[in-house]
C-alpha cells in the first residue's frame, strides 16, 4: 500500500453511501424468466466518475473537509453471439442492464493532496460502495424476474504492481 493511500485512509472518515442515480432496462420483447442463460455473457464497468470537495466549519470554528466521490457501476446481460458479431453499440439494446451512481461521503480534519485523493478514489471508494452495488443488482434482478440473478463478484482491492514488487525485495 502506498504512503499516499495510507495517509488518505488515516484522514478520511466515511459518513454515508447513497444512491444518486439508477437505471434498469429490460430489452424489448424480453421475458427475463425465459432467457436462455447458457447463450449469454455479462459485461460490467466500475469507476469513480467525479470527486467533489467542500470546506466546512464545525461548531468550534475548525475547518473540516467534505469529500464526495461519485462511483459509477453497471452490468448488462447480452447474447454471446452479439459480442462475437461486434454489434454496433449505437442502437444496441441488451437483454438486461442495471447501472447506478453512488455518492460516498467522507469527512477529514485536513485537506488531502490531489494525489492522496486520487489514490483513495482508485483504491478504497469502490470497497465502501461495493456492498450497496451488490444489493442493488440483486434486488433489481429480482424485481424484473431475472432468475438466477446476475452474480456480482466480491470486491478485490486493486494492487499497485510497483509497490508489490518493492515489498518483495
Amino acid at each position: 500500500m502506498s504512503d499516499l493511500l495510507k495517509a488518505a485512509q488515516r484522514s478520511l472518515n466515511i459518513d454515508s453511501v447513497n444512491l444518486r442515480q439508477s437505471t434498469i432496462l429490460v430489452g424489448d420483447e424480453v421475458d427475463p424468466p425465459l432467457i436462455d442463460r447458457s447463450a449469454t455473457v455479462v459485461q460490467s464497468f466500475r469507476n469513480v466518475s467525479k470527486i467533489k470537495i467542500t470546506t466546512l466549519t464545525d461548531d468550534k470554528d475548525n475547518e473540516v473537509w467534505d469529500y464526495r466521490y461519485l462511483y459509477a457501476a453497471g452490468m448488462r446481460l447480452i447474447f454471446e453471439s452479439d459480442l462475437e458479431e461486434n454489434v454496433s453499440l449505437e442502437n444496441f439494446i441488451p437483454l438486461f442492464e442495471v447501472a447506478a451512481i453512488f455518492e460516498a461521503k467522507y469527512f477529514s480534519k485536513r485537506e488531502l493532496s490531489k494525489e492522496e485523493s486520487k489514490e483513495f478514489a482508485s483504491s478504497s471508494v469502490g470497497y465502501h460502495v461495493w456492498p450497496y452495488w451488490r444489493e442493488h443488482v440483486h434486488s433489481s434482478c429480482t424485481k424484473v424476474g431475472l432468475n438466477p440473478v446476475l452474480e456480482v463478484p466480491f470486491y478485490f482491492m486493486p494492487c499497485n504492481d510497483k509497490n508489490e514488487d518493492e515489498s518483495k525485495n
